[in-house]
């Protein structure tokens, strides 16, 4: 049982995380799209795709692991697809990268 409850605990950490940066990259998205110009064409259309590519990402993540009946580690892989994503959204876009 104490493992369970760790795992969901790392889990619910990970969610915070992510739901912690992601305003902030639609923060800085916002703000280079306001901007306008040849750099906001490019973001916008980079942002589509991203997530287009998230989303068939996160699906292939949960159809390979959705027959081990183990639902936690689907939920902790696409968590940590996702986090890498925004992490590295927040490093491109706030020019740290």
């Amino acid at each position: 049982m104490r493992k369970r409850k760790t795992v969901w605990s790392r889990m619910m950490g990970d969610a915070a995380r992510l739901s912690a940066g992601i305003p902030v990259v639609i923060g800085l998205r916002m703000a280079k799209l306001a901007k306008g110009g040849a750099a906001a064409k490019r973001e916008s259309k980079r942002m589509i795709s991203e997530k287009i590519k998230a989303a068939f990402d996160a699906n292939a993540v949960a159809g390979k692991s959705v027959l081990s009946g183990k639902s936690h580690r689907v939920a902790m892989r696409i968590l940590a697809l996702y986090q890498k994503r925004v992490v590295n959204n927040l490093r491109r876009l706030s020019n740290k990268g």
